[in-house]
């Protein structure tokens, strides 16, 4: 592409006067920045976001504020290094195999195991779990995968 785009600056400068030759520069320059910008933003879209995926399936108390809980975790967004946190409730389908003993769950990725570590001691990840804890009616459970 890019050589195109020289081909073409080429031809347009060898063509024109030197007022022409300066504003057809001007617009190929233009030209070339959207088409690295388009470039950029495509390889953006498929590259992925990140490598690792923690989930974790919450048992809340009947009483539990679903609402306050969501919140806290969505302070999580703040630590470097989380990527795509997503927080449900559970769905009640009808399928006998789920795991409707949890009733929220959420799910976020890491780049690697390492930045995992140290969202793991962050103080805003050790608030959350003295924050919700008082509404928890049991241990969360913990999914970790690597993306294929």
């Amino acid at each position: 592409m890019r050589n195109t785009l020289f081909l073409l600056l080429l031809s347009a400068l060898m063509s024109c006067s030197n007022a022409t030759m300066q504003e057809e520069l001007k617009r190929l320059e233009n030209e070339l920045a959207t088409s690295n910008a388009t470039i950029e933003d495509l390889k953006s879209q498929i590259e992925p976001e990140g490598n690792l995926v923690h989930v974790v399936l919450f048992k809340l108390k009947p009483d539990a504020d679903l609402d306050a809980v969501i919140a806290e975790i969505k302070k999580l967004e703040s630590i470097e290094g989380v990527k795509d946190l997503e927080v449900g409730l559970f769905e009640d389908l009808g399928d006998d195999r789920a795991l409707s003993d949890y009733s929220m769950m959420m799910e976020m990725s890491f780049d690697d195991a390492e930045t995992y570590r140290k969202y793991q001691a962050h103080p805003v990840h050790l608030a959350l779990k003295g924050n919700i804890k008082s509404m928890l009616a049991g241990p969360p459970a913990t999914y970790d995968y690597m993306k294929r």
